[in-house]
Protein backbone atom coordinates (compact mmCIF):
# COMPACT_ATOMS: atom_id res chain seq x y z
CA UNK A 1 0.00 0.00 0.00
CA UNK A 2 1.28 3.10 -0.96
CA UNK A 3 2.03 5.29 2.47
CA UNK A 4 1.90 8.48 0.20
CA UNK A 5 -1.18 8.52 -1.67
CA UNK A 6 -0.75 10.62 -4.99
CA UNK A 7 -2.12 13.91 -5.05
CA UNK A 8 -1.41 15.18 -8.45
CA UNK A 9 -2.86 13.31 -11.31
CA UNK A 10 1.08 13.14 -12.99
CA UNK A 11 2.06 11.06 -9.48
CA UNK A 12 -1.32 8.81 -9.74
CA UNK A 13 -0.51 8.04 -13.35
CA UNK A 14 3.29 7.14 -11.84
CA UNK A 15 1.71 5.32 -9.13
CA UNK A 16 -0.13 2.87 -11.69
CA UNK A 17 3.05 2.89 -13.57
CA UNK A 18 4.98 1.60 -11.02
CA UNK A 19 2.23 -0.90 -9.72
CA UNK A 20 1.74 -2.46 -13.00
CA UNK A 21 5.29 -3.53 -13.95
CA UNK A 22 4.93 -5.59 -16.66
CA UNK A 23 2.01 -5.96 -19.49
CA UNK A 24 0.05 -9.19 -19.71
CA UNK A 25 1.83 -12.04 -21.67
CA UNK A 26 1.53 -11.47 -25.73
CA UNK A 27 0.18 -14.71 -27.83
CA UNK A 28 0.50 -15.29 -31.18
CA UNK A 29 -2.63 -14.86 -32.96
CA UNK A 30 -3.82 -15.43 -37.09
CA UNK A 31 -3.72 -11.93 -38.70
CA UNK A 32 -7.36 -12.51 -39.73
CA UNK A 33 -8.38 -12.27 -35.80
CA UNK A 34 -5.82 -9.11 -34.75
CA UNK A 35 -7.77 -6.76 -36.13
CA UNK A 36 -7.90 -3.98 -32.84
CA UNK A 37 -5.22 -5.75 -30.68
CA UNK A 38 -2.16 -3.94 -29.49
CA UNK A 39 1.70 -5.44 -31.38
CA UNK A 40 4.12 -7.05 -28.47
CA UNK A 41 6.78 -6.69 -31.49
CA UNK A 42 8.45 -5.07 -33.68
CA UNK A 43 7.73 -5.55 -37.81
CA UNK A 44 10.68 -6.07 -39.82
CA UNK A 45 10.09 -6.27 -43.71
CA UNK A 46 11.30 -9.23 -44.62
CA UNK A 47 10.57 -8.66 -48.14
CA UNK A 48 10.51 -5.87 -50.88
CA UNK A 49 7.29 -3.68 -51.58
CA UNK A 50 6.85 -3.51 -54.13
CA UNK A 51 8.51 -7.30 -55.20
CA UNK A 52 9.12 -6.59 -58.19
CA UNK A 53 9.34 -3.10 -60.82
CA UNK A 54 4.91 -3.13 -61.87
CA UNK A 55 3.09 -0.62 -63.75
CA UNK A 56 1.49 2.67 -61.76
CA UNK A 57 -1.11 2.92 -64.39
CA UNK A 58 -2.74 1.33 -67.54
CA UNK A 59 -0.82 1.97 -70.85
CA UNK A 60 2.45 0.99 -72.83
CA UNK A 61 5.57 -0.13 -71.78
CA UNK A 62 8.83 1.20 -73.65
CA UNK A 63 11.59 1.92 -74.02
CA UNK A 64 12.75 5.74 -73.79
CA UNK A 65 14.98 5.38 -76.30
CA UNK A 66 12.17 4.76 -78.48
CA UNK A 67 11.02 8.26 -78.51
CA UNK A 68 12.11 10.45 -81.13
CA UNK A 69 13.54 14.38 -80.93
CA UNK A 70 9.78 15.45 -81.32
CA UNK A 71 8.83 13.16 -78.46
CA UNK A 72 6.61 10.70 -80.80
CA UNK A 73 6.87 7.49 -81.14
CA UNK A 74 5.25 4.88 -83.59
CA UNK A 75 6.02 1.40 -81.79
CA UNK A 76 4.99 -2.51 -82.57
CA UNK A 77 2.48 -3.82 -79.99
CA UNK A 78 3.87 -7.16 -79.55
CA UNK A 79 1.76 -8.54 -76.18
CA UNK A 80 -0.61 -7.34 -73.51
CA UNK A 81 0.50 -7.84 -70.18
CA UNK A 82 -1.99 -8.06 -67.17
CA UNK A 83 -1.53 -7.93 -63.36
CA UNK A 84 -0.67 -11.35 -62.16
CA UNK A 85 0.94 -12.51 -65.15
CA UNK A 86 4.08 -15.00 -63.95
CA UNK A 87 5.73 -15.11 -67.70
CA UNK A 88 6.89 -11.34 -68.78
CA UNK A 89 9.12 -11.50 -71.87
CA UNK A 90 12.05 -8.80 -72.58
CA UNK A 91 10.94 -5.74 -74.98
CA UNK A 92 13.37 -5.29 -77.83
CA UNK A 93 13.42 -1.70 -79.67
CA UNK A 94 11.05 -0.49 -81.33
CA UNK A 95 8.47 -2.85 -79.50
CA UNK A 96 5.60 -1.50 -76.94
CA UNK A 97 3.44 -4.12 -74.83
CA UNK A 98 -0.17 -3.06 -73.55
CA UNK A 99 0.00 -3.12 -69.58
CA UNK A 100 -2.34 -3.03 -66.81
CA UNK A 101 -1.85 -1.66 -63.50
CA UNK A 102 -0.15 -3.46 -61.35
CA UNK A 103 1.41 -5.77 -63.90
CA UNK A 104 5.35 -6.77 -64.10
CA UNK A 105 6.89 -4.82 -66.21
CA UNK A 106 8.96 -6.60 -68.83
CA UNK A 107 13.01 -6.33 -68.91
CA UNK A 108 14.48 -3.43 -71.17
CA UNK A 109 11.23 -1.05 -70.30
CA UNK A 110 11.77 1.90 -68.50
CA UNK A 111 8.71 3.73 -68.89
CA UNK A 112 4.25 3.50 -69.04
CA UNK A 113 2.92 6.01 -71.67
CA UNK A 114 -0.45 6.40 -70.26
CA UNK A 115 -3.40 5.14 -72.69
CA UNK A 116 -4.83 8.15 -72.87
CA UNK A 117 -1.41 9.53 -75.05
CA UNK A 118 -1.80 6.58 -77.61
CA UNK A 119 -3.60 5.97 -81.00
CA UNK A 120 -4.12 2.64 -81.99
CA UNK A 121 -3.76 1.47 -85.40
CA UNK A 122 -3.73 -2.03 -86.30
CA UNK A 123 -1.04 -3.59 -84.74
CA UNK A 124 0.67 -0.58 -83.95
CA UNK A 125 0.29 2.45 -81.87
CA UNK A 126 1.68 6.10 -81.64
CA UNK A 127 2.30 7.59 -78.51
CA UNK A 128 3.12 11.35 -77.50
CA UNK A 129 5.04 11.84 -74.49
CA UNK A 130 5.31 15.03 -73.29
CA UNK A 131 8.56 16.68 -71.11
CA UNK A 132 8.66 15.66 -67.93
CA UNK A 133 6.23 12.89 -67.91
CA UNK A 134 6.63 10.47 -65.16
CA UNK A 135 7.75 7.09 -65.88
CA UNK A 136 4.76 5.35 -64.41
CA UNK A 137 6.44 2.54 -63.01
CA UNK A 138 6.66 1.71 -59.26
CA UNK A 139 10.20 0.17 -58.82
CA UNK A 140 11.05 -2.88 -56.49
CA UNK A 141 11.57 -1.75 -52.81
CA UNK A 142 10.90 1.73 -53.36
CA UNK A 143 8.13 1.84 -50.47
CA UNK A 144 9.88 -0.82 -48.37
CA UNK A 145 13.13 -2.07 -48.17
CA UNK A 146 14.08 -5.78 -46.79
CA UNK A 147 15.32 -4.96 -43.17
CA UNK A 148 13.08 -1.83 -42.71
CA UNK A 149 11.17 -1.63 -39.10
CA UNK A 150 7.53 -1.31 -40.21
CA UNK A 151 5.42 -0.98 -37.09
CA UNK A 152 6.89 -1.15 -33.64
CA UNK A 153 5.72 -3.25 -30.55
CA UNK A 154 2.93 -1.35 -28.81
CA UNK A 155 1.65 0.19 -31.93
CA UNK A 156 -2.41 -0.78 -32.34
CA UNK A 157 -3.40 -2.74 -35.00
CA UNK A 158 -6.07 -0.77 -37.14
CA UNK A 159 -7.05 -0.76 -40.71
CA UNK A 160 -4.03 0.27 -42.33
CA UNK A 161 -1.40 -1.72 -40.15
CA UNK A 162 -3.88 -4.68 -41.28
CA UNK A 163 -3.11 -3.78 -45.01
CA UNK A 164 0.46 -3.86 -44.19
CA UNK A 165 0.93 -6.50 -42.28
CA UNK A 166 -1.31 -8.49 -45.47
CA UNK A 167 1.44 -7.60 -48.03
CA UNK A 168 4.30 -8.64 -46.25
CA UNK A 169 2.50 -12.12 -46.38
CA UNK A 170 2.55 -12.11 -42.35
CA UNK A 171 -0.25 -15.14 -41.22
CA UNK A 172 -0.02 -14.59 -37.35
CA UNK A 173 1.42 -11.83 -35.55
CA UNK A 174 2.62 -11.76 -31.58
CA UNK A 175 -0.31 -9.42 -29.82
CA UNK A 176 -1.04 -8.43 -26.54
CA UNK A 177 -4.59 -10.34 -25.36
CA UNK A 178 -7.15 -8.00 -24.85
CA UNK A 179 -7.29 -7.14 -21.30
CA UNK A 180 -10.29 -8.68 -19.54
CA UNK A 181 -12.01 -5.91 -17.34
CA UNK A 182 -15.15 -6.31 -14.71
CA UNK A 183 -17.09 -3.49 -14.42
CA UNK A 184 -19.29 -2.78 -11.46
CA UNK A 185 -21.95 -0.05 -10.89
CA UNK A 186 -22.49 0.69 -7.01
CA UNK A 187 -25.35 2.60 -5.51
CA UNK A 188 -28.77 1.81 -3.83
CA UNK A 189 -30.10 4.45 -6.07
CA UNK A 190 -30.08 2.76 -9.16
CA UNK A 191 -31.95 1.29 -11.38
CA UNK A 192 -31.16 -0.39 -14.82
CA UNK A 193 -32.87 1.36 -17.96
CA UNK A 194 -35.18 0.62 -19.00
CA UNK A 195 -37.43 -0.12 -15.56
CA UNK A 196 -39.49 1.99 -13.32
CA UNK A 197 -37.96 4.36 -10.50
CA UNK A 198 -39.35 4.91 -7.25
CA UNK A 199 -38.38 8.12 -5.30
CA UNK A 200 -35.16 9.11 -4.62
CA UNK A 201 -33.70 6.56 -7.95
CA UNK A 202 -32.09 7.22 -10.78
CA UNK A 203 -31.10 4.79 -14.07
CA UNK A 204 -27.47 3.76 -13.97
CA UNK A 205 -26.09 6.00 -16.74
CA UNK A 206 -22.46 5.42 -16.03
CA UNK A 207 -22.33 1.37 -16.67
CA UNK A 208 -23.14 1.77 -20.73
CA UNK A 209 -20.86 4.78 -20.93
CA UNK A 210 -17.93 3.06 -19.17
CA UNK A 211 -19.09 -0.53 -20.80
CA UNK A 212 -18.55 1.20 -24.45
CA UNK A 213 -15.26 3.21 -23.56
CA UNK A 214 -13.89 0.19 -22.61
CA UNK A 215 -14.64 -1.68 -25.98
CA UNK A 216 -13.62 1.24 -27.82
CA UNK A 217 -10.53 1.41 -25.83
CA UNK A 218 -9.86 -2.23 -26.73
CA UNK A 219 -10.83 -4.07 -23.61
CA UNK A 220 -12.97 -7.17 -23.28
CA UNK A 221 -15.53 -6.26 -21.25
CA UNK A 222 -17.79 -8.27 -18.20
CA UNK A 223 -20.76 -6.55 -17.18
CA UNK A 224 -21.32 -7.41 -13.37
CA UNK A 225 -24.45 -5.27 -13.13
CA UNK A 226 -25.13 -3.16 -10.02
CA UNK A 227 -24.48 -3.51 -6.11
CA UNK A 228 -26.25 -2.02 -3.35
CA UNK A 229 -23.83 0.25 -1.27
CA UNK A 230 -23.08 -2.37 1.18
CA UNK A 231 -19.12 -3.05 1.04
CA UNK A 232 -18.77 -6.72 2.01
CA UNK A 233 -21.36 -7.35 -0.99
CA UNK A 234 -19.40 -5.38 -3.11
CA UNK A 235 -16.25 -7.32 -2.26
CA UNK A 236 -17.64 -10.52 -3.12
CA UNK A 237 -18.53 -9.72 -6.56
CA UNK A 238 -15.09 -8.05 -6.98
CA UNK A 239 -13.45 -10.72 -5.36
CA UNK A 240 -15.18 -13.71 -7.93
CA UNK A 241 -14.56 -11.45 -10.84
CA UNK A 242 -10.60 -11.21 -9.93
CA UNK A 243 -10.11 -14.28 -10.31
CA UNK A 244 -10.90 -14.52 -14.40
CA UNK A 245 -9.88 -10.84 -15.16
CA UNK A 246 -7.30 -8.36 -15.59
CA UNK A 247 -8.68 -5.19 -14.28
CA UNK A 248 -11.79 -4.60 -12.20
CA UNK A 249 -13.81 -0.78 -12.27
CA UNK A 250 -16.40 0.13 -10.08
CA UNK A 251 -18.40 3.28 -9.97
CA UNK A 252 -19.75 4.70 -6.99
CA UNK A 253 -18.73 4.95 -3.32
CA UNK A 254 -16.26 7.39 -3.46
CA UNK A 255 -18.29 8.97 -0.47
CA UNK A 256 -16.68 10.03 3.11
CA UNK A 257 -17.44 7.48 5.63
CA UNK A 258 -18.85 4.53 2.93
CA UNK A 259 -15.42 4.94 1.37
CA UNK A 260 -12.97 4.17 4.66
CA UNK A 261 -15.56 1.77 5.13
CA UNK A 262 -14.91 -0.07 2.13
CA UNK A 263 -11.02 0.29 1.69
CA UNK A 264 -10.93 -1.70 5.28
CA UNK A 265 -13.07 -4.48 3.86
CA UNK A 266 -10.92 -4.52 0.80
CA UNK A 267 -7.55 -4.91 2.89
CA UNK A 268 -8.35 -8.31 3.72
CA UNK A 269 -7.76 -9.76 -0.18
CA UNK A 270 -5.43 -6.49 -1.16
CA UNK A 271 -5.19 -2.77 -0.54
CA UNK A 272 -7.69 -0.08 -1.67
CA UNK A 273 -6.52 3.88 -1.37
CA UNK A 274 -8.66 6.66 -2.15
CA UNK A 275 -7.31 9.48 -3.71
CA UNK A 276 -8.26 13.37 -3.93
CA UNK A 277 -6.85 14.68 -7.25
CA UNK A 278 -5.92 17.99 -8.00
CA UNK A 279 -8.30 18.43 -10.57
CA UNK A 280 -11.76 19.15 -11.93
CA UNK A 281 -14.38 16.96 -12.46
CA UNK A 282 -12.84 13.64 -11.41
CA UNK A 283 -11.31 14.38 -8.35
CA UNK A 284 -12.18 11.57 -5.82
CA UNK A 285 -11.05 8.11 -6.82
CA UNK A 286 -9.95 4.87 -6.08
CA UNK A 287 -7.13 2.50 -6.84
CA UNK A 288 -5.75 -0.67 -5.55
CA UNK A 289 -5.93 -4.57 -5.97
CA UNK A 290 -7.85 -7.37 -5.21
CA UNK A 291 -6.01 -10.62 -5.37
CA UNK A 292 -3.36 -9.29 -7.39
CA UNK A 293 -6.05 -7.60 -9.73
CA UNK A 294 -5.61 -3.89 -10.13
CA UNK A 295 -9.01 -2.26 -9.38
CA UNK A 296 -10.47 1.49 -10.32
CA UNK A 297 -12.97 3.12 -8.50
CA UNK A 298 -14.56 6.18 -9.91
CA UNK A 299 -16.75 8.68 -8.99
CA UNK A 300 -20.41 8.23 -9.00
CA UNK A 301 -21.23 11.38 -10.92
CA UNK A 302 -21.15 10.42 -15.02
CA UNK A 303 -19.18 13.46 -16.02
CA UNK A 304 -16.44 12.53 -13.41
CA UNK A 305 -16.51 9.09 -14.18
CA UNK A 306 -16.07 9.78 -18.08
CA UNK A 307 -12.99 11.81 -16.88
CA UNK A 308 -11.36 9.48 -14.35
CA UNK A 309 -11.69 6.72 -17.20
CA UNK A 310 -10.37 8.40 -19.88
CA UNK A 311 -7.62 9.70 -17.77
CA UNK A 312 -6.49 6.95 -15.40
CA UNK A 313 -8.69 3.84 -16.34
CA UNK A 314 -7.03 4.17 -20.43
CA UNK A 315 -3.41 4.34 -18.55
CA UNK A 316 -4.25 0.82 -17.06
CA UNK A 317 -5.28 -0.52 -20.12
CA UNK A 318 -1.99 0.92 -21.55
CA UNK A 319 0.61 -0.54 -19.36
CA UNK A 320 -1.75 -4.16 -19.75
CA UNK A 321 -0.95 -3.52 -23.49
CA UNK A 322 2.19 -2.37 -23.48
CA UNK A 323 1.78 0.47 -25.46
CA UNK A 324 2.67 4.05 -25.20
CA UNK A 325 0.42 6.36 -22.84
CA UNK A 326 -1.42 9.56 -24.25
CA UNK A 327 0.04 8.89 -27.68
CA UNK A 328 -3.71 10.50 -29.17
CA UNK A 329 -2.99 14.42 -27.69
CA UNK A 330 -3.87 16.92 -29.97
CA UNK A 331 -2.86 20.90 -29.54
CA UNK A 332 -5.22 22.73 -30.62
CA UNK A 333 -6.07 26.34 -30.67
CA UNK A 334 -9.13 26.96 -28.45
CA UNK A 335 -12.34 29.74 -29.58
CA UNK A 336 -12.57 31.60 -26.35
CA UNK A 337 -10.81 32.45 -23.32
CA UNK A 338 -10.41 29.66 -20.33
CA UNK A 339 -9.42 30.58 -16.74
CA UNK A 340 -6.57 28.13 -15.19
CA UNK A 341 -6.87 27.29 -11.66
CA UNK A 342 -3.70 27.94 -9.37
CA UNK A 343 -4.10 24.77 -8.00
CA UNK A 344 -5.68 21.65 -9.91
CA UNK A 345 -6.06 20.67 -13.50
CA UNK A 346 -9.02 21.62 -14.92
CA UNK A 347 -11.11 20.01 -17.43
CA UNK A 348 -12.91 21.35 -19.65
CA UNK A 349 -15.35 19.66 -22.22
CA UNK A 350 -14.89 20.50 -26.28
CA UNK A 351 -16.45 20.44 -29.38
CA UNK A 352 -14.03 20.26 -32.48
CA UNK A 353 -14.61 22.74 -35.29
CA UNK A 354 -14.19 21.18 -38.30
CA UNK A 355 -12.81 22.86 -42.27
CA UNK A 356 -14.66 21.82 -45.34
CA UNK A 357 -12.33 18.42 -45.31
CA UNK A 358 -13.66 17.72 -42.07
CA UNK A 359 -10.18 18.62 -40.32
CA UNK A 360 -9.94 19.69 -36.63
CA UNK A 361 -8.85 23.76 -36.66
CA UNK A 362 -9.64 24.57 -32.95
CA UNK A 363 -11.96 23.27 -30.16
CA UNK A 364 -14.85 24.99 -28.75
CA UNK A 365 -15.68 24.60 -25.23
CA UNK A 366 -18.50 23.35 -23.71
CA UNK A 367 -20.00 25.30 -20.45
CA UNK A 368 -19.47 23.35 -17.10
CA UNK A 369 -22.64 22.08 -15.88
CA UNK A 370 -21.16 20.27 -12.69
CA UNK A 371 -19.72 16.83 -12.73
CA UNK A 372 -22.98 15.06 -12.87
CA UNK A 373 -23.88 16.76 -16.00
CA UNK A 374 -24.83 14.61 -19.01
CA UNK A 375 -26.54 17.32 -21.27
CA UNK A 376 -23.00 17.95 -22.60
CA UNK A 377 -21.29 14.97 -22.52
CA UNK A 378 -23.63 13.72 -24.99
CA UNK A 379 -22.12 16.68 -27.41
CA UNK A 380 -18.90 16.19 -26.65
CA UNK A 381 -15.56 15.68 -28.76
CA UNK A 382 -12.60 16.31 -26.42
CA UNK A 383 -11.27 16.89 -23.03
CA UNK A 384 -9.43 20.14 -22.89
CA UNK A 385 -6.97 19.41 -20.20
CA UNK A 386 -5.61 22.58 -18.77
CA UNK A 387 -2.54 22.46 -16.51
CA UNK A 388 -2.33 24.73 -13.55
CA UNK A 389 -1.43 28.30 -13.74
CA UNK A 390 -2.20 32.08 -13.06
CA UNK A 391 -4.37 34.06 -15.61
CA UNK A 392 -6.57 32.82 -18.63
CA UNK A 393 -5.99 30.89 -21.72
CA UNK A 394 -6.81 33.61 -24.78
CA UNK A 395 -9.00 32.56 -27.63
CA UNK A 396 -6.54 31.40 -30.55
CA UNK A 397 -3.71 29.61 -27.86
CA UNK A 398 -3.31 26.26 -28.06
CA UNK A 399 -4.34 24.02 -25.21
CA UNK A 400 -3.89 20.06 -24.94
CA UNK A 401 -6.83 18.18 -26.44
CA UNK A 402 -7.66 14.18 -25.43
CA UNK A 403 -10.73 12.42 -26.98
CA UNK A 404 -13.39 11.28 -24.56
CA UNK A 405 -14.76 8.83 -26.98
CA UNK A 406 -12.64 6.73 -28.93
CA UNK A 407 -14.10 5.75 -32.34
CA UNK A 408 -11.58 3.00 -32.94
CA UNK A 409 -9.60 0.98 -30.02
CA UNK A 410 -6.55 2.83 -29.22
Amino acid sequence: MNEEAPKSLRDALAFIAGYIEAPLPPVRMALSAAFGHVLAEDIVASTCLPRFDNAAMDGFAIRSSDIGPDGTAVLRIVQTITAGQIVVPALCPGEAVRITTGAPVPPGADRIVVQEAAEIKGGEVRLRVRDGAKPHIRRVGEDVSRGDTLLEAGARIGPGQMALLAALGLRSVLVAPRPKVALLSTGDELVDSPGSLAAGQVFDSNRPMLSHMLLAAGAAVTDLGMAHDDPEVILERLVEAAADHDFLISSGGASVGFADHLARVVSRRGFLEFWKLDMRPGKPVGFGDIDDCPILLLPGNTLAAAVGFALLGRAVLARLEGRPLNASVLRLPVDRPLARSAGRIEVHLGRLRLDSRSRATAVEPLPYGGSASLRHLALVDVMIVLEPGEGMIDAGENVDTLPVWQRFPG
